[in-house]
Parts: C-alpha cells; sequence; structure tokens
C-alpha cells in the first residue's frame, strides 16, 4: 500500500502546484480571465495526471527511448486534461500540456526516486586515514626548523 501511496501524494503535490501556477498565470494571460471554480478542477486534473504517472513512472532517461509508446500516452491525457478539464483551447492546450508534460513528469519522478529509494548503509568497520592538511598555519611556516635531535654518540668500549 505505501508503495503506492507515498509515489502518488508526491507525484499529485508536484502536478497540482505546476497545473494551478500554470492554469491561473495561462488562463488570466490568454483569455483575460480563470475559469469558475478553477481550485477543483485542478485538483482533480491533476489526480488524474499523478494516477497515471504514478502507474507509468516515467523518467527523463527512458522517455524519449524504450517507453516512447507510454509517452505518446501520456501526451493524449495531458492534452485531454489540459482540454476537457482545465479548458484551454485545444491550441493553448496541446502547447501549454505538451510543455508541461515534458518537463513536470521527468522532474517529480526524480523527486519520488530521490525520496524513496533507501540510502545504502555505510559499513561501520571500515578505517578511515587521518589526512592532514595541505597547507600548515603561518606561524609554523616563518618559525625555523626544530632542531633535529642528533643519535646517541657511540663511545669506544672499554677493553
Amino acid at each position: 500500500m505505501g508503495a503506492f501511496l507515498w509515489p502518488l501524494l508526491i507525484y499529485w503535490m508536484v502536478v497540482f502546484i505546476a497545473c494551478y501556477t500554470i492554469v491561473e498565470v495561462a488562463q488570466d494571460q490568454l483569455y483575460d480571465e480563470v475559469t469558475p471554480r478553477v481550485g477543483l478542477k485542478v485538483t482533480v486534473g491533476s489526480l488524474l495526471l499523478a494516477l497515471l504517472m504514478t502507474w507509468l513512472r516515467p523518467s527523463f532517461d527512458t522517455m524519449f527511448t524504450s517507453d516512447i509508446a507510454w509517452t505518446a500516452l501520456q501526451a493524449i491525457a495531458w492534452f485531454a486534461v489540459f482540454t476537457l478539464i482545465f479548458q484551454f483551447h485545444p491550441p493553448h492546450a496541446a502547447g501549454l500540456g505538451l510543455c508541461a508534460m515534458l518537463i513536470i513528469p521527468g522532474l517529480a519522478t526524480m523527486g519520488v526516486d530521490g525520496m524513496l529509494t533507501p540510502k545504502p548503509a555505510v559499513p561501520s568497520g571500515r578505517y578511515v586515514a587521518p589526512t592532514r592538511p595541505v597547507r600548515s598555519t603561518v606561524g609554523r611556516a616563518l618559525a625555523p626548523p626544530a632542531p633535529k635531535a642528533q643519535p646517541p654518540a657511540k663511545t669506544p668500549a672499554a677493553k
């Protein structure tokens, strides 16, 4: 259950914030007003997109190579959400939705992987040798070198 719930919540939070910002700014700039009940629309649309992203787990390294078919499915879904739920005109939905689809899923997947992938433990029995500083202090550099201790003189053995 947690393997599905946490990624869904992370994806939903990222998509909701991005889509809410896009819808607020773009509809105000393109149409001089925002559609009514924009919060509810963005909540539903971002939930649908987050469910799709939780199922597909898109990442930048496979979106345009081995998973190109799933990327095409995502592009259709983003276009549909931006057209039917967020109520953009089709040309605007194609531009905004596809640009958002190229950026948001890969970044959100990096966040999901970074937060939910266990980190390897550092072995505790490993010895790390202390390092010496590259430079010494100014006082040691200017001080004359300390005389080296002479080995004791050898005395002739008594006969």
